[in-house]
């Protein structure tokens, strides 16, 4: 499915409700295509990092209530940028005063580009290999003034013509210094690259490999993709 230009950003910096300014946080502006794994990768983040970060999730289109709920039922407080932060604080999932908080900010398509970067605020985009390579000169602006690539559904390479080396080369007339992390969310490859990724923005020692880790259809619900 092609990145779609088009769509509106429909002043979303005043639509999604700003973080509390009491909480130890770190924001992630989650972009990326629909269907490129952003919630699932949510979801891995909050198995690898349980009991290291509180993790929140802010989908900041009305029509994500699938994800959202999905999130919730994994106990990962998630909720669509028409409610209140302060209100979802207020529940039986308190996250102030429990060390530091990964709050991302979910957006899809080209909604969330357009925003202003501003401290502790990280852009990160998740791409699908099952999206093609030749994304990066098709569609530019996507690929610009972002801190981090996750290439997710990289156990899916041998079954698509994608090319590691002509996206990387095409991401580099774009962007010359963005880092690239492959990741599958299914397998687990690359969750260890992100996992320090994340914790170095905190200060924290990056974590050792751990080897292996469990398998999304080991849970109930939740699906590989």
């Amino acid at each position: 499915m092609d990145i779609d230009e088009r769509g509106s950003s429909d002043n979303l910096e005043g639509n999604c409700p700003p973080p509390e300014d009491s909480c130890s946080k770190k924001i992630i502006y989650l972009l990326g295509n629909t269907g490129s794994g952003k919630t699932q990768l949510i979801r891995r983040t909050h198995e690898s990092l349980r009991g290291r970060l509180q993790i929140m999730a802010i989908y900041c289109q009305p029509n994500s209530i699938y994800d959202v709920e999905r999130l919730k039922a994994a106990g990962i407080p998630a909720i669509i940028h028409t409610e209140t932060i302060r209100t979802h604080l207020n529940t039986d999932q308190p996250l102030k005063g429990e060390g530091n908080l990964l709050l991302f900010y979910e957006f899809s398509g080209r909604t969330g580009y357009s925003l202003q970067k501003k401290n502790d605020i990280f852009r990160v985009y998740v791409f699908s290999v099952t999206d093609g390579d030749e994304k990066p000169l098709k569609y530019p602006r996507m690929f610009k003034e972002i801190e981090l690539i996750i290439l997710n559904k990289v156990d899916l390479l041998p079954f698509t013509d994608f090319s590691i080396t002509r996206f990387k080369t095409q991401l580099r007339l774009v962007n010359p210094t963005v880092p690239i992390i492959k990741l599958s969310c299914r397998s687990g490859v690359g969750l260890d690259n992100w996992r320090n990724w994340l914790l170095k923005l905190y200060g924290e020692r990056h974590l050792e490999e751990s080897g292996s880790l469990p398998r999304l259809n080991n849970f109930p619900g939740i699906s590989s993709f």
